[in-house]
Parts: C-alpha cells; structure tokens; sequence
C-alpha cells in the first residue's frame, strides 16, 4: 500500500506543528520575562542610588516590542515624548 504524497504532509505536519507552537510560546515567555525584568530594573534605579535607570527602561520596552505590538507601540510614543523633552531643553522659548 502506497501512501501518496498529501497523506505524507499530513502526518508529518501534524507531528511538527506543536512542537513549533511550543517553541513559540517559549520564545514569548522568554521574551515577557526579560523584558519585565529590564523594565523593573530601570524603574528601581530611579528610586535607588544607581545610574542608567531610563536605558533600561528603553532596553526593556525594546525587547518586549519584539513579541508585543502594544509595546511596539508604546515604545514608539515614547522614544518621541522623549525627542520633544529633549529638543524643548536644548531650545527653550524665548
């Protein structure tokens, strides 16, 4: 009896596909931790003695962005906020 080749696919796509599902829920949580971890840690360091609080905070954004569009675009609105308070220090109005 000869399977034909649709059959083949079949079987050896439905023995592939969770595995495939669950290396992306891996890479998803990995990345949720991460990036919470980077998060918390630059929100820490505004509150104790320690530089590089607010690149963290971006670090972190910029790792969650990889999975989550909700940080994608949170990061995004950010960076800008961050642009005008840079520019409204450099050029004060006179």
């Amino acid at each position: 009896m000869r399977i034909d080749d649709t059959q083949q696919f079949e079987v050896r796509h439905t023995r592939e596909m969770p595995r495939t599902t669950a290396i992306k829920q891996t890479r998803r949580i990995v990345v949720l931790v991460l990036g919470c971890t980077l998060i918390a840690a630059g929100l820490a360091l505004i509150v104790l003695p320690g530089p590089f609080s607010i690149p963290l905070v971006f670090l972190g954004l910029t790792v969650l962005s990889w999975e989550f569009a909700w940080a994608k675009r949170l990061l995004v609105s950010t960076k800008q906020k961050f642009k005008d308070f840079r520019d409204a220090r450099r050029n004060p109005p006179a």
